[in-house]
């Protein structure tokens, strides 16, 4: 039986000083990988079918979604060239217990404005 099809993640924000419940969000797949927040208010996380999101921070709006091609499951970092801010997250996550796409992984690197 494929389960797929049901499958779901959360994210929940949560207020940090009263423990109160902010925004909360539905992905299309379980969320295994690294949360990943910045300084400019932006909240960065994928799924285990590839798709890569982007959230503002205070009022859980989604910014942007990418597919990148594979499970995200591992950390997200974001840095500063000095040419502006990139974003790096490893996708394509393969594993027995998961029944995500067979495919090679790599490290995406993304720009933000």
């Amino acid at each position: 039986m494929d389960r797929t099809p049901r499958w779901a993640g959360w994210l929940t924000a949560s207020d940090a000083v009263t423990g109160a419940q902010r925004w909360q969000f539905k992905a299309l797949a379980p969320v295994l990988g690294g949360v990943t927040p910045t300084k400019g208010g932006i909240v960065l996380f994928g799924d285990i079918s590839g798709n890569f999101y982007a959230f503002d921070s205070a009022t859980g709006k989604q910014l942007w979604t990418s597919n990148l091609g594979g499970a995200v499951a591992g950390g997200v970092i974001t840095y500063d060239t000095g040419k502006g801010q990139k974003v790096a997250v490893a996708a394509g996550m393969t594993s027995p217990i998961w029944p995500t796409a067979p495919v090679t992984a790599k490290i995406v690197v993304l720009g933000i404005k």
